[in-house]
């Protein structure tokens, strides 16, 4: 039903204003991924921006090896590949979806203490903590917050393939430009590369809930 749901959504005129906060949700991911990879190196995150064209940046403070730079750059996508995997095969269980999002709307609030310095980036997380909040309360029932939790999962693991995507046609700064840069191989070959790994955790995702239920 989720799915179709946003299937459905997507299909029509008004579907990428409908699906906006969850572009900005998997936004939110992708940056918290390259700052805690930068925290798990040793390096700083000086902030994390999110822009209202669903863009995002991380300013922080990488060790200088190659190698560190390159973990760093790729967090951002894997990231958000992973949670949407994780995502998914915790909305199987209804049970989980309240405990899941009053641990999703803490960390929020947590980054939104230490890293989210624009207003609109603010704004955004904090009203996601917020909605999430609400859903983990008494009022909301568990069928109601294990729906809302697959509606998040799909979107968010979608959305983690889609924009890698983009890499492929995408001009100027871009994790993946940062990658050529640190490696000497082409943009076009880590996009490729992201996108595989993406592919691969969805798709053994799938298999692996479809076949415990």
């Amino acid at each position: 039903m989720a799915a179709a749901l946003c299937l459905a959504v997507s299909l029509t005129p008004w579907g990428p204003f409908a699906l906006y906060p969850f572009t900005l949700f998997t936004t939110w991911v992708h940056e918290c991924g390259h700052a805690i990879a930068t925290v798990v190196l040793g390096g700083a995150v000086a902030s994390i921006t999110i822009r209202s064209d669903t863009s995002g940046l991380t300013r922080s403070l990488v060790p200088a090896s190659p190698f560190a730079q390159a973990l760093v750059a790729s967090a951002g996508y894997l990231t958000a590949s992973i949670v949407g995997c994780l995502l998914l095969t915790a909305s199987r269980v209804d049970r989980r979806a309240k405990a899941i999002f009053r641990v999703i709307a803490a960390f929020m609030l947590v980054t939104l203490v230490l890293w989210i310095r624009n207003l609109f980036g603010v704004l955004v997380v904090a009203a996601w903590a917020v909605a999430l909040l609400i859903l983990a309360g008494k009022r909301a029932t568990r069928g109601v917050a294990g729906f809302a939790l697959g509606v998040l999962a799909i979107l968010v693991t979608l959305n983690a393939v889609f924009d890698i995507r983009v890499l492929f046609f995408a001009r100027g700064a871009s994790d993946a430009v940062t990658m050529a840069r640190v490696t000497g191989a082409p943009v076009w070959l880590w996009a490729a590369v992201w996108m595989a790994i993406s592919v691969f955790l969805l798709v053994s995702t799938l298999r692996a809930t479809g076949s415990r239920r």
